[in-house]
């Protein structure tokens, strides 16, 4: 699992385009100060560091020597939000960032870097009707799901029937084109829609999909 540790403040620029993240199951966590940064990737190991210059606490270019430092903790990517001035931008090259993005943050360009970084793939919002068959459960009989977005590893889908994590599923749907998709995946995120009582989103994995199909659905996606 992967985990993205970032600054408690910058938490809501990062949740506002979350879907992949629920897809991936990638674990977030946040810092206050930067004392409590390092204690929680001392801890977590993460994989991805979001940040900015004015965290309190240790100083930013100190923090970040300790982690470059020490073979533990140094296999982390780091994005570092400042203000644009070469002054700053010099001090988040100094943190050793592999990314700086400027405030105003562009949402884009953030959402962009942290898939990057982490190796997750883009995801389009498609919606659309979705067979679904899980062993055991529905009479194994499909019911109708919907679509919410779709990548070549995974999709989010949404419904009002109760599922649970690693239930294996068999998924049938058409992209735009009229590309048939069928495959199976796995279950690996569960999250209650908080303003529609008893509707569900589903992050699933795929782990069994023909190569055709994953062509098919990067070329819908374009």
């Amino acid at each position: 699992m992967k985990k993205i540790l970032i600054a408690d403040d910058l938490k809501k620029l990062l949740l506002k385009r979350n879907d992949y993240l629920n897809i991936a199951g990638i674990r977030v966590y946040t810092a206050a100060t930067n004392d409590e940064l390092l204690s929680l990737h001392r801890e977590e190991k993460a994989n991805l560091i979001i940040t900015h210059l004015d965290m309190s606490g240790i100083k930013n270019v100190d923090l970040f020597r300790i982690i470059r430092n020490d073979k533990d903790l140094r296999d982390v990517s780091l994005i570092m939000i400042c203000k644009g001035n070469l002054v700053n931008r010099e001090l988040c090259k100094q943190c050793g960032a592999n990314a700086i993005i400027t405030i105003p943050v562009d949402p884009d360009l953030l959402h962009g870097n942290v898939r990057k970084l982490l190796n997750v793939a883009p995801r389009s919002i498609y919606r659309a009707a979705l067979a679904v068959a899980i062993e055991g459960k529905f009479k194994d009989r499909p019911l109708p799901f919907w679509t919410e977005n779709i990548s070549v590893s995974g999709m989010l889908i949404k419904t009002e029937e109760p599922l649970s994590r690693d239930d294996g599923i068999f998924f049938s749907f058409y992209l735009p084109n009229g590309a048939h998709v069928s495959g199976y995946g796995e279950i690996i995120r569960v999250i209650q829609v908080e303003d529609e009582p008893g509707v569900f989103l589903y992050g699933v994995r795929f782990t069994s999909i023909d190569p055709d199909v994953k062509y098919a659905i990067k070329a819908a996606m374009k």
